[in-house]
């Protein structure tokens, strides 16, 4: 299986550096080859990251999944070629509906099975879950979006602003625990096994999951490691 990493957000700086070597080591190539897939964005490349990965050795490429020009086999060689996969914040069910429409959730899911790395903050986190509560229904409403599946759960991030925290009213609406992640954590998913990445910046940063089957009672992974290693 392969390598996920999903960033509640704020990630930036020495942070950000620091979890890119981290990212390129994982990819067990020395130049790996770095594709960024900006569908969450409406397709509007981060040119920060992008350039970041290519200063540090990547051989970087970009998927545009909306362009007219776009074939599933051009967006299949694409996937198949990257060692890394990185996808930004923007909205979750936009993405969902693009990569359901032109098979590109099949070939993400190929590149799980193949081992390769995937990471991305907010809605490029909430992606690779079963599920995802993203601000992408009217006015910014909340709504749950079916994600890849990759990985269980339904995922939250930038769970320290009170905007955010309108999910606890919604915990209980969906079958599935929660992952939430606050600026400055990650969760990661490596051989089988979950961790949290903490961002220097921010020590106090937490994540927390509320249990299904305990009622939807909410706890601190950060303080409670040892409910990672039953996940």
């Amino acid at each position: 299986m392969g390598t996920i990493i999903g960033i509640g957000g704020g990630f930036e700086g020495r942070d950000e550096f620091d979890l890119a070597h981290d990212i390129i080591r994982l990819s067990g190539k020395e130049n790996p080859r770095f594709l960024h897939i900006p569908t969450t964005s409406y397709d509007i490349a981060n040119a920060g990251t992008v350039g970041l990965y290519a200063k540090m050795g990547c051989d970087v490429d970009i998927l545009y999944l909306t362009h007219a020009y776009m074939t599933e086999a051009i967006l299949a060689e694409k996937i198949r070629a990257a060692d890394i996969i990185h996808v930004p914040g923007g909205n979750l069910k936009f993405v969902m509906d693009v990569w359901k429409r032109t098979n590109a959730a099949f070939y993400l899911h190929e590149a799980f099975e193949a081992g390769k790395v995937l990471f991305g903050g907010s809605s490029g986190s909430m992606c690779w879950f079963e599920e995802g509560f993203d601000d992408c229904g009217p006015e910014n409403s909340f709504m749950f979006i079916e994600g890849l599946g990759l990985l269980p759960y339904n995922n939250v991030p930038h769970y320290e602003g009170a905007f955010w925290q309108q999910f606890n009213d919604y915990a209980d609406k969906t079958p599935r625990s929660t992952i939430a992640c606050e600026n400055g954590t990650a969760i990661c998913y490596l051989d089988g096994k979950w961790s949290l990445r903490i961002a220097s910046a921010r020590p106090d940063a937490r994540a927390w999951f509320f249990d299904a089957k305990d009622g939807y009672k909410r706890y601190d992974l950060t303080a409670h490691p040892e409910i990672l290693e039953r996940l």
